[in-house]
């Protein structure tokens, strides 16, 4: 091969590499998805609640039996979560210092209300329904 046609031969090898490389091309990218793929459904956030500002977001919460429900205390201050005396099933957390969390499942369908017992005018209602 003469001195001409090996500099021709590297000189497209790099145009076509500069192409590859403008055009978004790689030997690592995954393979198109097929048009008859369906694809996963979304996973969802477990339920939370947020302690902030002196009131819980979301103030009222809809689960389905069996569903874990996590109060975070992203306020500055410590809070409780204890449940109303109404409430199906009685459920109490530890003192939650800021950054702290306390998960409880609910297993029995109905309204749980609930308050801070620090702050009874911090209130909330957990609606478990089938």
């Amino acid at each position: 091969m003469s001195r001409r046609s090996r500099i021709l031969q590297a000189a497209s090898a790099v145009l076509l590499i500069l192409a590859c490389i403008i055009a978004g091309c790689t030997s690592t990218s995954a393979p198109a998805p097929s048009a008859t793929a369906t694809p996963a459904p979304a996973a969802s956030a477990p339920p939370a609640i947020s302690i902030k500002n002196m009131a819980f977001s979301p103030a009222t919460l809809t689960v389905k039996p069996g569903t874990t429900v996590t109060w975070t205390n992203d306020d500055i201050t410590s809070h409780t979560v204890v449940s109303d005396e109404n409430s199906p099933v009685a459920y109490t957390s530890p003192l939650l210092a800021s950054g702290a969390s306390f998960p409880f499942t609910f297993t029995q369908a109905g309204t749980y209300s609930y308050h801070c017992g620090i702050h009874p005018s911090m209130k909330g209602t957990i609606l478990v329904q089938p």
